[in-house]
Formats: structure tokens, sequence, C-alpha cells
């Protein structure tokens, strides 16, 4: 059998990360090619049993050239199944594999209330109908298109990294890891920061790893605030940021489900997120973790400064994360996606 994947770019990010975990594992069983919409560097490893397509689709100045340049892919590589990544890329896929009938997966990594736009959203859920499997991240996202959508199903992003059961040492710091742009709400964060109470700040390193066209901006705003904010930049080794931190926070305005999320989970860091969809999925408030309102730097602030300053409920939010780690074990999901692909290909 032969799977075509199908990705705008294979930049860092979680989409690209989940891309290569399916890549590498069925590689060793089916014929595996991925078409790469633009011309850019790999930043993860891959087998070297995947053959790459890089189709660099934008460079043409042709009316509807990423539709043609797809079509023309699907037909020289005459896959079994294709899998695409992210909702434009989807939609890409919908339309270019119109009448030539391939079997076709569309993965969702965004929540469905990303979009703003009316049109574009009747767009994109135009073009799920007529893709043969949808899944999506969280059961949220499920029930909305469960209601034109046939077949669905929740699968969530597994853990990246090394399962470990060995005690970490842990510091007085804080992490947050993301690409460094306006949607992962990072100005918000750091006016929490600048609420919080000066002397119990100045007892926790603050650590912001990722990078992105916000960078200098965002270094400013901690300059500007009297943050001593560590900028970390893309780190290929932030386990080891994850191991020594105590607790980790995300303030994304708009979250899909979060890896960073599953992975400071699975390194024992207490979580404080922005009640996002995708949030809402991983936390239950004062269980599991701490969830604040979206765009609230007041309730962030409160609710870290209790975080610092309690490390009993540190503790408990760690304990009551750790029962619903097995969830996310990559064995397990790559089973689910195994069964999905047998059933959409004998469908």
């Amino acid at each position: 059998m032969k799977i075509l994947f199908v990705i705008a770019a294979l930049k860092n990010g979680g989409a690209e990360r989940v891309l290569q975990v399916l890549v590498n594992h069925f590689c060793a069983k089916f014929e595996v090619c991925v078409a790469v919409l633009q011309d850019d560097e790999k930043l993860y490893k891959f087998d070297e049993r995947v053959k790459f397509l890089y189709l660099n689709v934008y460079k043409s100045n042709l009316k509807f050239a990423k539709y043609r340049i797809l079509r023309q892919t699907f037909k020289e590589q005459n896959p079994d199944l294709i899998i695409s990544f992210i909702d434009w890329t989807n939609v890409a896929c919908v339309i270019a594999n119109f009448g030539l009938n391939y079997k076709l997966i569309c993965t969702e990594h965004n929540s469905h209330e990303f979009l703003k736009s009316g049109i574009f959203t009747f767009v994109r859920n135009f073009c799920y109908k007529r893709a043969d499997f949808l899944s999506v991240l969280t059961h949220s996202d499920l029930k909305y298109y469960k209601k034109f959508v046939k077949n669905a199903e929740v699968v969530y992003n597994p853990f990246f990294g090394e399962i470990s059961n060995e005690n970490f040492k842990k510091e007085n710091s804080v992490i947050s890891v993301g690409r460094l742009e306006k949607v992962k709400g990072y100005e918000i964060y750091f006016k929490a920061l600048s609420l919080m109470d000066k002397t119990l700040l100045k007892q926790y390193k603050i650590y912001v790893a990722g990078d992105g066209s916000e960078r200098e901006n965002l270094q400013n705003s901690a300059k500007n605030l009297d943050l001593n904010v560590i900028f970390l930049g893309h780190q290929k080794n932030i386990a080891e940021f994850y191991k020594k931190s105590k607790i980790f926070v995300i303030s994304s305005f708009s979250e899909g489900l979060s890896n960073v999320l599953i992975e400071s989970a699975f390194y024992k860091c207490a979580r404080i997120s922005s009640a996002t969809v995708g949030a809402k999925e991983l936390i239950k408030d004062k269980k599991n973790g701490l969830l604040f309102k979206i765009g609230d730097a007041k309730e962030l602030a409160k609710k870290l400064e209790i975080l610092m300053k309690d490390e009993n409920l540190q503790k408990k939010l760690i304990e009551n994360t750790d029962e619903s780690l097995v969830n996310f074990m990559p064995g397990k999901i790559l089973k689910q996606w195994e069964k999905i692909i047998e059933t959409v290909v004998n469908k």
C-alpha cells in the first residue's frame, strides 16, 4: 500500500511532529511519500525510507496553481490513501482530489472556532463533508463536525519525548514553550508577570522557549515591564528545561490540542493555561491544572502567584495529571491510526 502525506511545511510545530511520528511508523509497513507545499528545511528526523516531494506551489504566479500542482501530484503518485494536515491544506487536497476520488483523510489541528470569517468557515466545512475521514483533537470539535461529517473521530497527539520514570530535580522556574506569535498570547503572560508580587517573582526563573516573528517585540516588552525573562530560542532538547521547571504556563488565544501541555505533564510540571478549547480537553480546573479566562492577565497573575506559593498544590495537580497520561502514549495512538487507515482503505 502507498500512502501520500500532504503538509504545507515542515517547520517547528505540533502538526509537523505528528506527521513525523506517523510517517516514521508507517514507512516500515507501507510505501510512504510526503508532499510538502513549500520548499523548506526539515527540523525533525525522518526515516531514510521516506520519499519527499517539494512542490513549491507558492512560487507559481498562475491562478489556482496550488490545486493544479496537487492534482498532478496525486495522479503521478497514484496513492492508495492521502493523509493531509491542517485546515487549508486539507481544503486544497479535497479540491485537487475532485473527480479523482482517491481515499482522503483530513487531519484538523485547530479548534473549529479558529476561523473567524464566515466564508472561510463555510468553505472548510463544505470540503470536510467530502473527505473520507476527519480526525480532530477534542470532543468539542467532534461534536461540531459530527453534525455534517459522517466519519470523524478524536485522535489525540502523542507524547513525543522519551517515557521516563526518573525523579526530576526541580528548581524554582516557570517555563513557557511555543511559537513567538501574537496568537500565543505572550503579551498577556508578560502583563500578568508585571502585576505579580515582585519579591515572589524574583525567586523564580522565567523561561520562554521558542522563536517567531514577535521575538524582538516581546524582548522589548519584557524589558519595558522590567521583567527578567530568559528567552531560550528554539531548543532541540527542550526536555531538559521541562525536567527542571516546576510550573508550565501557556496563554494562547486559541489552541487545538496543545502538544506542550501534554509534554509538560509528562515532565511533572504543574500547568496553568488559558481556557482554550484544547486546554479544556486536557485540564479540569483545580484538579489537574489551573485555567484562566482567555486574555485575562489579572486572573493569570493571581493563579500563578497561588501556585508559586503552594508546593502542595503543585504536587496535587501533578499527581492528578498522571492518571490521564496513558491516553497520550504513542503506541496507543498509533494503533488507533492503524485501525482508521484500515477502515478507510477497505471502505
